[in-house]
């Protein structure tokens, strides 16, 4: 059974408080994508603890462990997101999270019930959760431009979407990471970390087969599409 000790949980409720007002001081850090772009692995020092957590992209949930200075055991925390809001810098994007927390399981089984709430309604900034220098997201920068350019105007939404790819919101990118193209059978849609062999690049900029996206429409402003090719090369990450 996991036993949770008051001292411990009011000691992860201040540090994720401090935290969510950047009060903390902030040594040595360093992230690292994934290898399938499906999270970010996140080592911190923050005041006299260190951070290892994972920010899992796909369910949106950051869990992992805090490890004390004094040697004594490592807490766990598991949070979700309950809202984001982008920003144009993604540093600056807000995140809201309700977190848990819990001491270490002395044995197998181990039980849900040692897992407490920390607190709730946590903010939490793009620059803590996001590897430094992002300039770019999915859901900040890419997502909208298929729903404004794509999905809302018929073309790739619904049953029978173009092509069979649907863009609308919540299933665009599972429609495009590391999927073959329909018109370009050496292709994928979108390879992470390379702009010029991903076809949905080359379809927006018109140096792909086929009409130039978005079909029957202008060509999208070049600092948009900038931002495709800055977004894959940064990893193509569902962020």
């Amino acid at each position: 059974m996991i036993h949770a000790t008051r001292s411990s949980f009011a000691l992860a409720a201040l540090a994720l408080l401090a935290l969510s007002g950047e009060a903390m001081a902030e040594r040595a850090s360093g992230s690292q994508m994934t290898p399938d772009s499906s999270s970010y692995l996140i080592n911190k020092d923050v005041g006299a603890e260190r951070w290892a957590i994972y920010f899992n992209l796909r369910d949106r949930t950051v869990s992992g462990n805090v490890f004390k200075a004094d040697g004594s055991p490592p807490s766990f925390v598991w949070c979700k997101i309950t809202s984001e809001t982008p920003a144009p810098d993604p540093a600056n994007n807000q995140y809201v999270l309700d977190c848990y927390g819990a001491d270490r399981c002395e044995a197998a089984p181990c039980s849900d019930t040692g897992w407490k709430i920390i607190q709730s309604g946590i903010p939490i900034s793009g620059s803590f959760l996001l590897p430094p220098a992002t300039q770019v997201t999915f859901k900040g920068d890419i997502e909208p431009v298929f729903d404004a350019k794509c999905s809302s105007a018929g073309c790739h939404s619904g049953t029978t979407p173009s092509q069979g790819l649907n863009l609308a919101p919540g299933v665009a990118y599972d429609a495009i990471f590391r999927v073959p193209a329909t018109e370009d059978d050496e292709h994928l849609l979108v390879e992470p970390f390379d702009s010029e062999v991903s076809h949905l690049y080359g379809k927006l900029t018109g140096e792909e087969v086929g009409a130039q996206m978005p079909l029957g429409a202008p060509p999208l402003p070049d600092a948009t599409i900038e931002s495709f090719r800055r977004w894959i090369l940064e990893g193509a990450a569902r962020n």
